[in-house]
């Protein structure tokens, strides 16, 4: 109670929060504000489907804004209800802002929060215990909106309708992600995904039984790669120097170089174990997805980019450079083994967000790493027919399958190898 009573807002909230006003300004300077204003109802009435990008549908300042909103909204929960950063809490704010900008808005994720709170109420555990699972838990966002607004056909049933399918889904979140934890033992960052792939499948299956077909939606903006890009960079550069303030050069490259070398699939929380070092971490993930997007030249949209925050984001949270390497480099090289344009953002959203398999990297080598990459991109690509789009984390859902899958087989491997080369060494010795 005297923690609570103290409780002072900290300087990680008033960074994001600086983020947030950043993309409001430039929102601002790209249009007016009654276009952005207009365009930003129109984000909080679409089916918000992946792959919906926000910034071809609505335009860039209506995007932004969007993001920013999210950003702000979930600043609100965290300090309203006095909640201290931790890496997941950090990388969960990355990843609000991200999808942002592709499929969750205000209208299709506060019914699924008060889900979530409603399952704190019930079960007697203090909402600020589960806000990782609330900010998280926008991923089924898309299902609100298609119900209240498929067919362009809203009515006050429907909206209800729509709002309750938010509070049941909140409600079974918290329940469905902690059993995704067990499932994969660590080796998929993305717990959320898992949850909210199998909570919309099985959504979808039953409106598909109904004869309501979900139909996912595919467009996205090629205009805006050069601000989009600046943007990221600009982002990538703050964290940096916000990780190197206030502490002495030569310590936060040693903590950072620890940092390198973790290895570490079950507690993943760089921010608890290295404090704002992980922000230098997070900077140079950022500067990584990007550069790498451009060098594919791939166009840097809503989506992109919104991939692009989400690993910067877990940079706080699982992901650095070691581990994520490998991966990036067996995804590319996936991308270019299936039919799709390797230049299309699905193939990009794929790379991106295959980092969230990076557990496996660290606990079995880069080797490993390639191929779990590679894996990941003839999943991921495909895995989405199963939700119809509601499942805004997709790749969360493939990595799940990947990791869950792979790693028996890899752990299976490795005994025989130890075992063949014992037995080699017991034979050697006894000549």
């Amino acid at each position: 109670m005297n923690d609570k009573a103290k409780y002072k807002i900290p300087p990680d909230y008033l960074f994001i929060f600086g983020i947030c006003v950043l993309l409001v300004v430039i929102a601002f300077v790209f249009e007016t504000p009654k276009v952005i204003f207009v365009n930003y109802l129109k984000i909080n009435t679409s089916r918000s489907v992946l792959v919906t990008d926000y910034v071809a549908q609505a335009g860039l300042g209506a995007a932004l804004l969007n993001a920013a909103i999210g950003g702000f909204f979930s600043l609100l929960l965290l300090v309203a209800n006095k909640k201290n950063p931790n890496g997941k809490i950090i990388a969960a704010l990355f990843v609000t802002i991200g999808f942002s900008l592709f499929g969750k808005n205000m209208f299709n994720t506060i019914p699924i929060i008060l889900g979530v709170w409603l399952y704190g109420k019930i079960s007697k555990i203090k909402f600020s215990e589960l806000l990782v699972h609330a900010m998280f838990s926008g991923t089924i966002g898309p299902l609100v909106s298609e119900i209240a607004f498929l067919n362009q056909s809203t009515t006050v049933p429907r909206l209800l309708a729509a709002c309750f399918a938010g509070l049941l889904v909140g409600f079974i979140f918290p329940v469905i992600t902690e059993s995704a934890k067990r499932m994969h033992r660590g080796y998929c960052l993305y717990n959320s995904g898992i949850a909210g792939g199998l909570i919309a499948t099985f959504f979808v299956g039953l409106l598909r039984s109904v004869g309501i077909e979900i139909i996912p939606e595919d467009y996205y903006d090629t205009t805006h790669t050069l601000h989009l890009s600046l943007l990221s960079y600009a982002i990538a550069v703050a964290a940096i120097i916000y990780g190197l303030a206030g502490e002495k050069f030569s310590w936060v490259i040693k903590r950072f170089g620890e940092l390198m070398n973790e290895k570490d699939v079950v507690e993943n929380d760089y921010y608890s174990e290295y404090g704002h070092v992980c922000y230098v971490n997070i900077g140079i993930m950022c500067i990584l997805s990007t550069s790498l997007m451009l060098s594919l030249k791939i166009p840097i949209n809503g989506p992109v980019l919104g991939g692009i925050l989400t690993v910067a984001g877990f940079g706080a949270a699982g992901k650095h450079f070691r581990n994520s390497f490998p991966i990036l480099a067996g995804s590319v090289a996936g991308i270019h083994f299936n039919y799709i344009d390797s230049t299309h953002s699905l193939n990009s959203l794929a790379v991106l967000f295959s980092t969230g398999l990076a557990p496996v990297c660290s606990k079995h080598g880069w080797l490993w790493g390639v191929v779990t990459g590679f894996l990941h991109v003839s999943v991921a690509i495909f895995i989405g027919h199963l939700n119809g789009g509601l499942n805004l984390y997709n790749n969360g859902f493939a990595g799940g399958f990947v990791a869950i899958t792979l790693v028996p087989i890899i752990v299976f491997l490795k005994e025989i190898f130890h075992r063949t080369v014992s037995s080699g060494d017991v034979k050697e010795e006894a000549k």
